[in-house]
This record gives C-alpha cells, structure tokens and sequence, in this order.
C-alpha cells in the first residue's frame, strides 16, 4: 500500500478524533541537528507491549526519529499502538518505533508523547 492510501486511511479517521480534541501542549523533541536527519536508524521488533498518546495530545509518527523527520501518521490516545524498541538520537531525545494496530502503519514517536514512555527494550 502507498504511503498515500496509508495516510488517506489512518488520516480521515484521525481528522474528526483530533479535531475533537481541546488544544493541548504537547511535548516535543528538540530541535533535531542535521546528523538527526541523515542518520539511518535501524529497528527490531523486540517488544511485546503496547502504549497510547499522552491523553489530549496529538502524537506525531515520523518516518525518521527526529523532528525533521517526515510525518506519517498522527495519534492520540485512542489508537493502540505496538511497541517495537527505542532508540536515542544524536540529538540525545529517545524515540519509540509503534505500529499503529490495526493497521501496517509505522514509524517513530517521541517518547515522551507517550502515556508510559515508551517502549523499554533498546534497538
């Protein structure tokens, strides 16, 4: 499926669920440093747990984990997400890679935007 469609699919549900949502700080990443952007990071699926957005916030999931990277996908505390294992960037923030369930939508989240930290087993 083409990131298109996958958007299209994940996006229109989250439109009316993110639209309902009061405005909310969310917690965000520091600025990503050039190094964030051009580094390849490599995942594993290591982790059986699953987690949520912080609860009123709208979790961006991004291809890359920084926050230069492109955005696929937006969350919020209603969709599950499956952990697979974090990382720290060389900005020195730690990353989530979630699946979200449901769907074969994937990609990092700033841990901090998630409800439990996100996932404990390193990639």
């Amino acid at each position: 499926m083409n990131r298109t469609r996958i958007w299209t699919a994940v996006a229109l549900p989250l439109v009316t669920v993110s639209g309902l949502l009061a405005t909310a700080p969310v917690a965000s990443a520091a600025t990503a440093g050039a190094s964030a952007c051009t580094t390849n990071y490599f995942w594993q699926n290591k982790d059986s747990d699953t987690g949520r957005a912080i609860r009123a916030v709208v979790a961006p999931v991004r291809e890359l984990p920084a926050s230069c990277g492109d955005k696929i996908a937006e969350v919020n505390s209603d969709f599950k997400l499956q952990y697979h294992c974090y990382i720290t960037n060389s900005s020195g923030n730690q990353w989530t890679h979630v699946r979200i369930d449901g769907t074969s939508v994937n990609g990092w989240v700033y841990s901090l935007n998630l409800d439990d930290g996100g996932s404990k087993k390193h990639c």
